[in-house]
C-alpha cells in the first residue's frame, strides 16, 4: 500500500511538472522574443509588454475559478482540459499575423494556463504529506527552473534559425506528452463544491486588475493627467476595494480571502508578491537591454541569461535538502530577498559596454538568492492550510503571484517608457544611447527595490508556524 502511494506521488509530480514546464518555458521564450516581435509588427518594444501582461492578467483572472472547477468537476478532468486548451492556444499564437491577434491569443493561452498551476499544485500537495512538502517543493522548483534555463537559449536558437513562431509551436510536443501521461496516471479527485460560482468576484477581480494595469502601462504615453488614465485607474481601485468587501460576504467566494486570517499564509503571501514582481520585471527588462542597447543576438542574449536559472537550480537543491530544516522560512526569505537586492542594485551601473560575463555573474548571484526565496515560499505557504482548503489556498496564492508578475512587468515598462523617448531607431531622432542606458538604470533600480520591500514583509514570518514542514529531507 505504501509503495503504491509513493508511486502515485511521483506520477502526480511528473505530470504536474510537465504542465508547469511548458507554461514557464512559454513565458521565458516570449521575453527573449520581445525585440523580434516589435520589429515584426513595427511597434516599440514596450508596446509588446501586453503580450506578457495580457497573459499574466488572464492567468490571474482564471486562477481563482480553478479551485472551484477542480473541486466540482474533478482535478484530473480540468487539468487535462487546461493542457489541451493551452496547446491549441499556443498553436494559434504561432499563427498570429498582427500584434493585436497575438495578444488576443496570449490572453486565451493565459486562461488555460491559469488552470494548470493551482489544480496541479492542489493535486501535488494532497499527494504529499505535510512533512514531505519541502521535498515536493524542491522537486517542482528543481525541474521547473530548467524551463527558464532552456527557454532563453532555445528561444534564441529558434528565433535566429527558424522563426519567432516556433517559440509557441514548441509547446505542442511537450503538452502532448503531458496529456498522455495525465490520462494514464492521474486519479480523479472531486472534493465537492457549491453549484453556484461567484460571478461578482470574477468580474471585480478581473476587471479591477485589468483597469489598474492598463492605467499603469499607458500612463507614461498618454500622460498621467489623461482622463482615460485617471478614470480607469480610479475605477480599477474602486473595483478591487469592492471585491474585498464582497468576498467577505459571499458564502462560496471565488477568492477565499478568509485564508489571509491564517498568520503564516498571510505573511508568506505579503512577502512573495513584491519578490515575484521584482524577479519577473528584470526577466522582462534584460532581454530588451541586451538586444536593443547591447546590440546582441537573441541566442547570445539567451546564453547571457542562462546563469540565473542555473543559480536557482543549485541553491534550491541545497536549501530544500539541508538549509530549510535548519534555518526555516523566515531566515531564508530575508537573506534571499536581500541577496537578490544587492545584484539588482549593481545593475544600475551597467551600460552598453558592460561585459556579458559580468552581467552573467550578477544574474548567477541573483539566481542563487532566488533559490532561497522560491523554496521557502513554496514549502511554508501551505503549512497551516487544511486539505479541504488546499484548492482554494493554491488558487489564492497563484492569483496573487500572477497579479504580481503582471504588476512587475507593467511597472518595468512604465519606468522605461517614462524615462526614454524611444527604444528604437536612434537615427530617426529618437533617444540616444545614453538616454537608453539611463532609462534602463532607473528600471533596474525599481525592480531591485521590490526585494527590499519583500525583505521587510519577511520579518513577520514565524518559523514555529511552519514547524511541521521543517523535517529534514535526506534523500
Amino acid at each position: 500500500m505504501r509503495g503504491r502511494l509513493s508511486e502515485y506521488k511521483s506520477r502526480v509530480a511528473a505530470v504536474y511538472i510537465l504542465g508547469l514546464f511548458i507554461q514557464i518555458l512559454d513565458g521565458t521564450i516570449v521575453n527573449i522574443a520581445i525585440p523580434t516581435l516589435a520589429d515584426e509588427f513595427g511597434v516599440e518594444s514596450t508596446d509588446v509588454d501586453w503580450a506578457i501582461i495580457g497573459y499574466a492578467l488572464a492567468l490571474a483572472v482564471t486562477i481563482p475559478v480553478s479551485g472551484w472547477l477542480g473541486d466540482r468537476y474533478g482535478t484530473k478532468r480540468m487539468f487535462l482540459i487546461a493542457l489541451i486548451g493551452f496547446v491549441l492556444a499556443s498553436t494559434a499564437c504561432g499563427a498570429a499575423t498582427s500584434l493585436e491577434m497575438l495578444i488576443a491569443f496570449r490572453v486565451v493561452q493565459g486562461m488555460f494556463a491559469g488552470l494548470i498551476t493551482p489544480i496541479g499544485s492542489a493535486m501535488l500537495f494532497r499527494a504529499y504529506p505535510v512533512e514531505e512538502r519541502a521535498k515536493a517543493a524542491t522537486l517542482v522548483i528543481g525541474v521547473a527552473v530548467i524551463a527558464p534555463a532552456i527557454g532563453p537559449v532555445l528561444g534564441g536558437i529558434l528565433i535566429d534559425t527558424l522563426s519567432w513562431r516556433w517559440i509557441f509551436y514548441v509547446n505542442i510536443p511537450v503538452g502532448t506528452v503531458g496529456l498522455v501521461l495525465g490520462w494514464l496516471w492521474l486519479r480523479e479527485e472531486i472534493v465537492g463544491a457549491s453549484s453556484r460560482i461567484d460571478g461578482w468576484g470574477i468580474l471585480l477581480s478581473g476587471g479591477g486588475l485589468a483597469m489598474v494595469l492598463f492605467a499603469v502601462s499607458d500612463g507614461p504615453s498618454r500622460g498621467w493627467g489623461s482622463p482615460v488614465v485617471l478614470t480607469t485607474l480610479g475605477l480599477g481601485v474602486v473595483a478591487l476595494v469592492v471585491l474585498v468587501v464582497v468576498e467577505q460576504r459571499v458564502e462560496n467566494p471565488v477568492l477565499a480571502l478568509r485564508l489571509y486570517g491564517d498568520r503564516l499564509f498571510r505573511a508568506t503571501n505579503l512577502t512573495s508578491a513584491p519578490a515575484y514582481a521584482g524577479f519577473f520585471s528584470l526577466i522582462f527588462l534584460m532581454p530588451i537591454f541586451l538586444q536593443k542597447v547591447g546590440d546582441h543576438s537573441a541566442l547570445v542574449t539567451g546564453l547571457t541569461l542562462l546563469p540565473q536559472p542555473i543559480g536557482v537550480i543549485i541553491s534550491s537543491q541545497l536549501v530544500g535538502r539541508r538549509l530549510y530544516s535548519a534555518i526555516g522560512p523566515r531566515g531564508l526569505l530575508i537573506s534571499g530577498c536581500l541577496g537578490a537586492l544587492v545584484p539588482g542594485l549593481y545593475l544600475i551601473t551597467v551600460d552598453e559596454s558592460t561585459s556579458l560575463g559580468v552581467i552573467g555573474a550578477v544574474l548567477l548571484v541573483r539566481g542563487i538568492a532566488m533559490g532561497f526565496v522560491f523554496v521557502a515560499i513554496q514549502t511554508a505557504t501551505y503549512a497551516t492550510i487544511s486539505l479541504p482548503d488546499m484548492g482554494r489556498a493554491t488558487a489564492l496564492f497563484n492569483t496573487q503571484r500572477q497579479a504580481a508578475v503582471a504588476v512587475g512587468v507593467a511597472l518595468a515598462a512604465t519606468v522605461l517608457s517614462a524615462t526614454v523617448i524611444s527604444l528604437d531607431d536612434v537615427a530617426s531622432g529618437g533617444s540616444t544611447i545614453d538616454d537608453r542606458v539611463q532609462a534602463f538604470r532607473y528600471a533596474f533600480g525599481a525592480s531591485a527595490v521590490l526585494f527590499g520591500i519583500a525583505a521587510v514583509f519577511a520579518l513577520s514570518i514565524r518559523n514555529e508556524d511552519a514547524a511541521a514542514t521543517m523535517g529534514r529531507i535526506d534523500n
